[in-house]
């Protein structure tokens, strides 16, 4: 099989396991937001909200360390992974516990406490999930991972169901959170076992070696913290709890679109690092043929979100959240810069240039937490959404010069410009059958739009038989 193959084997099976995990997702909001109302989502958005902030400082960098590390040569693979699971294990048990201790000094509603205290143990199984997907995508074998998160969406999908059915509330649908991620991973680290053996480890002279290689990430995504986490922190602090669900409904829409491109980057990271270091011409079009893809996804994606946010939010969350629509308007182009950001993130990590980037981290974080505390409690959701897509520019831009400064790194947007133009019609045929349902206009845009880009060459036969042949 082909490099390209079995990236685009791993990749679909992420797009499938994805898009059904999205799927199931947006139904489980849906119920959620209906039930909860306005106010009772915005308890839910604070408590996740919460604990993802304390969520992202266990990673500490160490699932990038992880896959940079498994992709070296003659890698000790029970090495590495046993001792960044003990490692991550270690630091969830330290700042999610902190999460469930500190809440209780904060001036949120008790329900919001109990269910940060219940949620913390959630996240611990989030945090040990993704050191074992390293695994996975080292072997290239994410069908396995698809796989056992669509069966904790179900696990989720049913608790949330028979929450509302048995009218058991709010703390019920959090235990429900909990029991489907150990679903996720009990399986996966059940499928991981045919790679490696993962055990506790101490191993106090790798530990050190592993923070040297980390500690610019575990900085870099702990100020990134600030800019993408605290926005809806200082809403819950400074606006009703109704406003918090409206922003927080539209927040969970823009969480599910800006996964894929880590999945598919998880995948692509080795390679950018192996061929870093060992052929500069593959490497530069690794990154070239990424950013095309990636410019062909996140394109249609602002355009369609222009067109029909407003019916999408209907849909997903209900008519109490339709104002959500055009606060998901705003956050898109955020979505957009992160997809771009992300590409330049993984490059960089990479290169190992994650120093460079400490002191633009720095920056954003410092000036859009002033920004947040001055905007945000006079402008609401509508400050907050707006802070968030300039903040996300910062960052793409800063790991753009980042990377033409160090690796000089050259960029074609024959690609994204024949993209944009396909939006570009295929928002204009959306605007002019508004009247229809979101379904058929989903599908008219999706037809309009790979039409088009297929006329204008932006894909072409060979790239299509390229990426679903198998060769030896």
């Amino acid at each position: 099989m082909s490099l390209i193959s079995k990236i685009a084997t791993n990749t679909f099976w992420q797009v499938f396991g994805k898009i059904l995990g999205t799927i199931l997702g947006l139904v489980t909001v849906g119920l959620m937001t209906r039930y909860l109302g306005q106010a009772g989502f915005g308890y839910y958005t604070t408590i996740v909200s919460f604990l993802q902030f304390f969520g992202v400082i266990t990673d500490f960098g160490l699932q990038m360390t992880a896959t940079k590390a498994l992709a070296r040569p003659g890698a000790n693979e029970n090495k590495i992974i046993s001792n960044i699971f003990t490692l991550r294990l270690a630091s969830a048990i330290v700042f999610l516990g902190g999460a469930a201790i500190i809440c209780w000094f904060l001036p949120y509603p008790m329900i919001v406490k109990q269910g940060i205290a219940i949620g913390s143990l959630s996240f611990v199984f989030i945090s040990l999930q993704s050191v074992l997907i390293s695994v996975f995508q080292k072997n290239m074998s994410m069908a396995k991972v698809a796989w056992a998160e669509i069966w904790g969406r179900l696990i989720l999908l049913g608790g949330v169901y028979s929450a509302i059915t048995g009218k058991f509330g709010l703390l019920y649908i959090i235990m429900a959170v909990v029991v489907a991620n150990l679903v996720n991973w009990a399986i996966l680290h059940y499928r991981s076992r045919k790679y490696v053996k993962v055990r506790l480890a101490f191993d106090w002279t790798y530990w050190l070696e592993i923070w040297h290689a980390s500690w610019p990430l575990a900085i870099t995504i702990s100020l990134s913290l600030v800019y993408f986490r605290a926005d809806t922190l200082i809403l819950s602090f400074f606006r009703p709890a109704s406003e918090v669900g409206i922003y927080g409904a539209s927040y969970k829409v823009l969480e599910v679109l800006i996964q894929f491109p880590y999945l598919f980057l998880g995948v692509i990271l080795p390679l950018l690092s192996q061929f870093f270091v060992t052929d500069k011409k593959i490497f530069q079009a690794i990154l070239q043929k990424s950013f095309d893809f990636l410019m062909i996804i996140a394109l249609p994606m602002i355009f369609a979100i222009w067109a029909l946010g407003d019916k999408v939010m209907t849909v997903v969350a209900g008519s109490d959240f339709a104002v959500s629509g055009d606060i998901l308007k705003i956050l898109i182009v955020a979505a957009g810069a992160i997809y771009v950001s992300s590409l330049f993130g993984y490059t960089i990590v990479a290169c190992e240039l994650q120093k460079k980037m400490i002191k633009f981290y720095l920056i954003n974080a410092v000036i859009s937490l002033i920004l947040y505390l001055i905007f945000i409690p006079m402008y609401s959701y509508w400050g907050a959404a707006v802070l968030t897509v300039l903040t996300e520019l910062v960052i793409m831009f800063s790991s753009l010069y980042i990377l033409k400064k160090h690796v000089q790194i050259s960029l074609k947007f024959k690609v994204a410009g024949k993209a944009l133009a396909a939006s570009a019609i295929m928002l204009l045929v959306l605007w002019l059958l508004n009247n229809q349902g979101l379904f058929t206009l989903m599908i008219i845009g999706g037809i309009v739009y790979f039409g088009v880009l297929y006329m204008l060459r932006g894909v072409s036969k060979s790239m299509i038989r390229e990426i679903v042949k198998y060769r030896s």
